[in-house]
């Protein structure tokens, strides 16, 4: 049982690397794009959004860092959580002042702040949660491989989620 929570953490936390990783690549390859998406949440001053993309990307990159290491992974899906669950809160304060119609910033495809992207997030924090309470014990190198597979079959099925999600505003107005 415990190696299969082992092999259970080294999945989900390969996972949570990779969608972190790619939300730090955004926010550093489309900075001022992320800078706008962050004016338009319209919880900050305009002058704070690009500092505040900074520190976000910064600790989302110490939070892969975290991850990675074995000793400091539940530190590290403690973050993640709190990275998920606060940028979930952001959407939900956002969309109580109806601004609907502004894009996550989540990196990917463009996604509207919606019941959907709320929900994603709170998935992704139960998710990072898990990697908090599951043992980060080794695994033999097999099961690594086992676990990497198992991440991008999850990464496989996440990136098609949000290319559906991606079409949702279009399907709800009859545009496709």
């Amino acid at each position: 049982m415990a190696a299969l929570a082992s092999l259970a953490s080294v999945t989900v936390t390969s996972f949570l690397v990779i969608v972190l990783a790619r939300a730090v690549w955004h926010k550093v390859e489309r900075f001022l794009e992320t800078v706008g998406f962050a004016q338009g949440y319209g919880l900050v001053p305009e002058a704070w959004a690009a500092p505040v993309v900074r520190l976000l990307t910064g600790l989302e990159a110490a939070t892969i860092l975290a991850l990675i290491l074995p000793v400091s992974r539940p530190f590290g899906g403690l973050l993640a959580a709190g990275l998920f669950a606060g940028y979930g809160a952001i959407m939900a304060a956002a969309l109580a002042q109806g601004r609907s119609r502004i894009d996550c910033g989540c990196g990917g495809l463009p996604q509207f702040v919606s019941a959907f992207t709320l929900g994603r997030n709170a998935v992704l924090t139960a998710l990072a949660l898990s990697v908090a309470l599951l043992p980060a014990a080794p695994v033999p190198q097999f099961d690594v491989a086992v676990a990497i597979a198992g991440a991008l079959v999850l990464v496989a099925i996440y990136t098609i989620i949000e290319r559906l999600a991606s079409h949702l505003p279009h399907i709800r107005q009859g545009d496709l």
